[in-house]
């Protein structure tokens, strides 16, 4: 890329000759330092200009122009940075410099001189690294041993904790409780005593910052040699130890930071790899390819895993594969979670559906189901939108390939690291791993990045390169709004080999659009369900398809654990119609919108008008076809048909309209919000928990069952003691629906449920500018099953511009899961768009992309 013609030339020549020097020809003729002579001079005039004066707004650009190429010389040459480094540099700044940041920045500079001075100061740490089962109680130690700077009276060792490992919570006070923390010294004179300090980021808080655990040193000093010894979960007072986390992990960080005396500055010292196992097995899932031909060889993926989605510990039992319920195949019982069953063969067109089973029959799981057919087009799987812990996730870059290689069967995958929480070397090991994991035919990992910004600089956009040779990021610290993004990105890259996704977190620019960079929006994620945000680009007059992704944060794309806060509910998926798994038809397709999105569920769509499919546009015509097949996971519950903002047409597939009650009814009680910010620019509204107590009344409650509780940090379902007709919950919405399904029997006139809500708050949005997360109150409702119309009764709960939704439906009990449809159509204007939204009974749904008839694209 010529950075030279995007406004900074300084870097440019400094980059160029620090790669040169840490990688190449350079750093073998002067070994000795990693710096080149020219930025050699301007770190160290830094490091004096930084000891004599303090940063300032007027200064802050020049010095953080340094501070940016001498961070990653450092990186390139193997030295921890920071986790927070990269994310306070802002050379160009799109708008006033704040005190806080400034401070920041004077701190990393002190920081990083320590250690280009004196490297040994900072001292080395340890660790148990495990592995630990999940969840269970456990007891490790991490030991510092401190370097050539002494420890005095007011220092010590600051103990962080990542926003997203669910540990329990540590405590000091309690040595016979849970999650007990306990410090001890070689050193016969340290005396700590138990403080706080503030640490922000993503080891305190983001929105500024939090107290956190400060074992401050109260008497003595700790000199060079001194080993300060910090056990997890000591069980010497009787504690059962610490809860550990619930996600496994190649790298779980314990984090700490060092604090060498009474001035409260802090050094972080580098996290260690603590590992993280699964548990026992508690269900089994299968992957399969949702397309083959008849007789062509295809292999099903099962997978043993535990209740957190964690592949599971042995023993492993043998395993039966049906099809159709006839068996299609057996594994013996084996060393690994993940079996194979290869070479296997369907030659009858037709749809099957494959379940999988135990030797002994008490494990049973499904895969998706396969459409043998000899013309259908071909579903590539993929995530283009998942972390690690090279930005603000857990896990390393492997293990985010190899979970989604392996453990979710994707056919494509990003790893889309936040820009600015990454350096040069983090950038060269993702672009290493393109090569070293992608297989043509099999997996096919493309480089990229999120490009990440509040949405009134443009929002959060991933960026995704056909292929890794030459390419560079345009991040945001040097391109900070969006129209700089795609200048940058236009500059150094045919279009043609570029895809830019925005998403709603921290909500893309709706108004604002490059027609050949930015072809698909995400409308999907472990955050929510925004479609919404999709309808909004295509209100605007820009053609995009839709795609879903996970935004997940452990290292486990295209198969999500959900998780609290947030990332409340499973990843989704995006789903590329391509003739094969490479690299080129996979693109392509994608910049083609043949693409349609899913919650995670892998539904088999089929759309098209005219006979044109998804992501097209068609030559004007007033008679409009509309067809298409789903074949869904579960029995499909509706399908919808959108044309330019409006729904014209949905068939339900599930209710029951009318009819005396049989002596045993189903149905399902569903909780559902919008997502839709109030205010036009903000981002989404926040998760809408649901929260109280359900009881039947006027009839017998057969079962309770909630279709979607994956979540055990934020959901929870259980029968009320002592009265079968009645259970608790806890739940969430966030532009779709939660439910429980119910079965009744014994129906009398009167029946109804009455349901309990108690006062709630929302939660987990991205940064509101303008609606604030909001107390929501309680209420007692009451949906009489005689005040059913056509199957179904909702209660609105009206609150700002919001209806949140309480819906009883009464439903046949098994539907169908494999539906076609055909709609007519007549339009007389230019460009109107259309596009289908299907929903299962199991709250999964999926969208096709739009699409269009006459008129012309944005150009």
């Amino acid at each position: 890329m010529d950075r030279q013609r995007i406004g900074f030339p300084s870097l440019v020549a400094a980059l160029v000759s620090v790669v040169m020097w840490c990688c190449g020809p350079l750093h073998a003729a002067a070994a000795t330092d990693y710096l080149n002579p020219e930025l050699r001079s301007k770190v160290d005039q830094l490091k004096a200009d930084v000891i004599g004066s303090p940063t300032t707004a007027a200064n802050a650009a020049e010095r953080t122009r340094v501070l940016w190429d001498w961070a990653n010389a450092f990186a390139l040459n193997g030295g921890y940075v920071p986790v927070n480094l990269t994310a306070a540099i802002r050379p160009v700044n799109p708008d006033r410099v704040r005190p806080r940041e400034v401070a920041a920045l004077d701190g990393y500079i002190r920081e990083l001189s320590l250690q280009d001075t004196d490297p040994k100061a900072i001292g080395a740490l340890t660790a148990d690294l495990g592995p630990f089962e999940a969840r269970s109680w456990a007891t490790f130690q991490q030991t510092y041993t401190v370097g050539t700077r002494p420890i005095v009276r007011g220092g010590g060792l600051v103990v962080g904790k990542h926003f997203m490992v669910d540990h329990g919570d540590l405590q000091t006070q309690d040595p016979a409780a849970p999650n007990y923390l306990s410090i001890a010294s070689s050193s016969g004179t340290a005396r700590f005593v138990v403080d706080s300090a503030p640490i922000a980021g993503m080891h305190g808080n983001f929105r500024g910052a939090a107290n956190m655990l400060f074992f401050r040193l109260d008497a003595g000093t700790l000199q060079k040699g001194d080993t300060v010894t910090l056990t997890y979960g000591a069980r010497s007072g009787g504690s059962p130890g610490l809860r550990m986390p619930s996600t496994s992990s190649d790298f779980t960080p314990f984090p700490l930071y060092l604090i060498f005396d009474d001035s409260g500055e802090q050094y972080s010292l580098p996290i260690q790899p603590i590992r993280i196992s699964g548990t026992s097995i508690a269900g089994v899932h299968g992957f399969a390819p949702s397309v083959v031909r008849p007789d062509e060889a295809f292999t099903i993926s099962v997978r043993a895993q535990d209740r957190f989605f964690n592949r599971a510990q042995p023993p492993y039992p043998d395993w039966q594969v049906y099809a159709n319920d006839e068996l299609l195949g057996a594994l013996p019982a084996a060393g690994s979670a993940i079996a194979l069953l290869e070479n296997l063969r369907l030659n009858s067109p037709g749809v099957y559906r494959i379940t999988i089973r135990s030797g002994d029959g008490a494990i049973t799981g499904v895969a998706n189901p396969i459409l043998v057919s000899a013309d259908a087009q071909k579903i590539q799987w993929g995530d283009t939108h998942g972390h690690s812990g090279f930005a603000e996730g857990i896990g390393t870059p492997d293990r985010f390939m190899t979970w989604a290689r392996d453990d979710a069967r994707l056919e494509f995958v990003t790893h889309s690291e936040h820009d600015i929480w990454m350096d040069d070397s983090e950038w060269e090991v993702l672009r290493d791993n393109v090569a070293k994991y992608s297989e043509e035919g099999r997996f096919i990992a493309y480089l990229g990045y999120e490009w990440t910004t509040s949405n009134i600089y443009g929002g959060h956009h991933n960026v995704l390169f056909r292929t890794p040779a030459d390419r560079e990021r345009v991040p945001t610290q040097w391109f900070p709004t969006l129209s700089d993004l795609y200048a940058g990105l236009r500059l150094g890259n045919d279009p043609q080999d570029v895809v830019v996704i925005p998403h709603a977190h921290q909500a893309g620019n709706y108004r604002m659009g490059d027609p050949k960079l930015q072809p698909l929006v995400e409308i999907m994620s472990q955050h929510g369900t925004f479609e919404w945000f999709g309808r909004m680009y295509l209100q605007h007059g820009q053609q995009v398809g839709f795609i879903a992704a996970s935004d997940n944060h452990l290292s486990q794309p295209g198969y999500t654990a959900p998780k609290g806060g947030g990332l409340s509910q499973r990843g989704g998926l995006g789903a590329v119609l391509a003739p094969e798994t490479s690299r080129d038809a996979i693109f392509d397709a994608m910049k083609e919108l043949r693409v349609y999105a899913t919650t995670g569920d892998r539904m088999i769509l089929d759309v098209s008008l005219n006979d044109a499919g998804m992501g097209q546009r068609i030559p004007f015509v007033e008679k409009r076809r509309i067809k298409g097949r789903v074949i869904g996971t579960a029995p499909i519950e509706s399908i919808t048909l959108v044309r330019n903002d409006e729904e014209i047409w949905q068939k339900d597939y599930l209710s029951i309209e009318s009819g005396a009650f049989a002596k045993e009814e189903t149905f399902y009680l569903s909780f559902d919000s919008s997502s839709t910010p109030m205010h036009s620019g903000d981002n989404p509204r926040g998760w809408r928990p649901w929260s109280g107590r359900v009881e039947v009344i006027g009839a017998d409650l057969v079962t309770a069952e909630p279709t979607d509780f994956f979540n055990a940090d934020m959901q929870a379902f259980s029968t009320e003691a002592g009265n079968a007709n009645a259970f608790v919950f806890e739940t969430a919405s966030r532009g779709d629906a939660s439910s429980v399904r119910l079965v009744l029997k014994n129906i009398r006139r009167g029946a109804r449920v009455k349901v309990n809500l108690v006062p709630t708050r929302e939660f987990g949005s991205g940064p509101p500018i303008y609606r604030q997360l909001a107390r929501l109150p309680g209420g007692d409702f009451e949906l009489a099953l005689a005040d059913l119309e056509r199957g179904v009764l909702s209660r609105t709960l009206p609150f700002d511009i919001y209806e949140d939704r309480i819906t009883l439906r009464r439903r046949i009990p098994n539907g169908a899961e494999d539906v076609s449809f055909e709609i007519e159509d007549t339009g007389t204007i230019q460009g109107d768009y259309y596009f289908i939204r299907v929903k299962q009974v199991n709250d999964a749904m999926a969208w096709s992309s739009p699409i269009w008839v006459g008129g012309y694209p944005n150009r």
